[in-house]
């Protein structure tokens, strides 16, 4: 397995263990991100349709405003210059709100009319136009705050739109790197994990087999016939050549199945021990505590 897309870990049962907790906790973590994308989504997919919506009535508003503007104008001539030397208090003020959407923390701007400030062109007009300015000033209000909601839902579309960006680069990174890498990590402990099982399977099955043969190696120099018949000096050169590591595996395997054997004097020498059969292959089963 490449190394590159794992964690360098020990295989242990502790590490694997430490692995499974760790993967439980990245996907809950990507299930809570998930969440937390969808529910930036929809809360984004409602400011932008109420910012267009916004926009819509503002170009109508403003639109309005100047033309009432402009008959004033007509009706009074050239008035900026009054309005601009009677600015006193501001009757609309802006309170800055902050709100928490799904984690994301948003300002969200009111509008608040002070009723007690003191408005220094509520007799303008009186000698003529005077309906033509309250509609000018009141139309003109409602462009104010339709343009303080506008900047408000214009805000909150920025910030959400960040937030999902840097949570779906979350979501990505988790989705594609780390769960990939914890997966990558859990199978090669697993795979390092039966290798060693398999291992110490096979040492304690040879550590068996020397046992089995430590006790039937008396048996054997004592015994009076061969295995496969009667079978001279002479007829040595018959007897087809088998290692005594495999004569004693083929004795080891028939004492676990309580076969009979007699063996010769003749076969067995102080050095060399060669049975006149061959051996079989062993069962697995023959050879477990």
């Amino acid at each position: 397995m490449n190394s590159e897309n794992r964690y360098p870990v020990t295989a242990s049962l502790f590490m694997l263990r430490e692995i499974k907790n760790r993967q439980e906790k990245v996907l809950r973590g990507y299930q809570l991100l998930k969440r937390k994308t969808e529910a930036l989504r929809i809360r984004g997919r409602q400011a932008a349709s109420e910012l267009a919506t916004t926009q819509a009535i503002m170009g109508h508003t403003l639109r309005e405003a100047y033309i009432s503007l402009a008959a004033i104008k007509f009706t009074n001539g050239e008035s900026n210059a009054l309005v601009l030397e009677n600015v006193g208090e501001a009757q609309i003020r802006v309170q800055r709100v902050p709100e928490n959407i799904s984690g994301v923390s948003t300002i969200s701007l009111q509008v608040i009319e002070d009723a007690t400030a003191n408005d220094a062109l509520r007799y303008a007009g009186l000698g003529a136009g005077g309906h033509r300015t309250a509609q000018t000033k009141e139309a003109f209000r409602e462009a104010a705050k339709l343009l303080v909601k506008f900047a408000s839902l214009r805000n909150t579309c920025l910030l959400l739109d960040e937030a999902i960006k840097s949570t779906l680069r979350k979501v990505n990174g988790i989705e594609k790197v780390i769960m990939p890498k914890l997966r990558n990590t859990e199978n090669y402990i697993l795979t390092e994990i039966d290798e060693l099982e398999r291992e110490e399977f096979h040492r304690l099955k040879m550590i068996k087999a020397k046992k089995n043969m430590g006790q039937l190696l008396p048996k054997v120099k004592s015994a009076k016939k061969p295995i496969c018949g009667d079978i001279s000096e002479n007829d040595s050169s018959s007897v087809p050549s088998v290692s005594q590591k495999e004569s004693l595996e083929y004795i080891a395997d028939a004492s676990e199945r309580n076969v009979q054997i007699t063996i010769s004097s003749t076969t067995v020498s102080g050095g060399d021990f060669k049975p006149a059969c061959y051996p079989h292959n062993w069962n697995d089963e023959d050879l477990l505590f």
